[in-house]
């Protein structure tokens, strides 16, 4: 199974605060892997971010939820490991 990708306007805020050669690797590593297992790659979060997954590329960290129903994963937030889980990032 296949999931489709959205995007939360906070993602795609935090990707235009990134250099252009950066944002093409993450999108271009988002939209190729985690559609696929979304549940294998990613890490399940804990506290406050429980129901949250965090995929990891690099130095940056990808936030989503996944919908089983809808088939469909939220990308959330993009930011840096100190950064992106400051609780007012969210």
């Amino acid at each position: 199974m296949t999931y489709n990708l959205k995007w939360h306007e906070k993602a795609i805020d935090d990707l235009r605060d990134l250099d252009r050669k950066t944002q093409k690797k993450i999108i271009a590593r988002i939209k190729e892997y985690l559609p696929k297992d979304p549940v294998g790659l990613g890490k399940p979060l804990k506290g406050m971010f429980k129901g949250l997954f965090r995929y990891r590329y690099g130095s940056y960290r990808i936030i989503y939820a996944i919908d089983q129903r809808e088939e469909a994963i939220m990308i959330l937030r993009i930011g840096g490991r100190k950064d992106i889980y400051d609780s007012t990032a969210m």
